[in-house]
């Protein structure tokens, strides 16, 4: 069974891959509607603010567990 920490990481790396593959083919990968009716935009920040508070979420979990912390960096930042 899937620790909380694992099922964490496993829907972050989800999210990271879902943003990653997004193209003009996909929603999120286009401009919004004119007619307001998709808002690919929208469903775009929702996946980066899902993925924002993963990280949180996963770092509060290593450091509540005695295993080793994982960081991220990007672009000098740590996530």
């Amino acid at each position: 069974m899937a620790t909380y920490l694992d099922s964490l990481k496993t829907r972050r790396d989800a999210v990271a891959t879902e943003l990653a593959a997004l193209d003009a083919t996909k929603a999120g990968g286009l401009p919004d509607s004119g007619a307001g009716d998709v808002q690919h935009q929208a469903y775009k920040a929702g996946l980066y603010a899902e993925l924002e508070r993963l990280n949180t979420l996963v770092h509060a979990a290593q450091a509540d567990s005695d295993g080793p912390v994982e960081v991220e960096t990007r672009a000098g930042c740590i996530w």
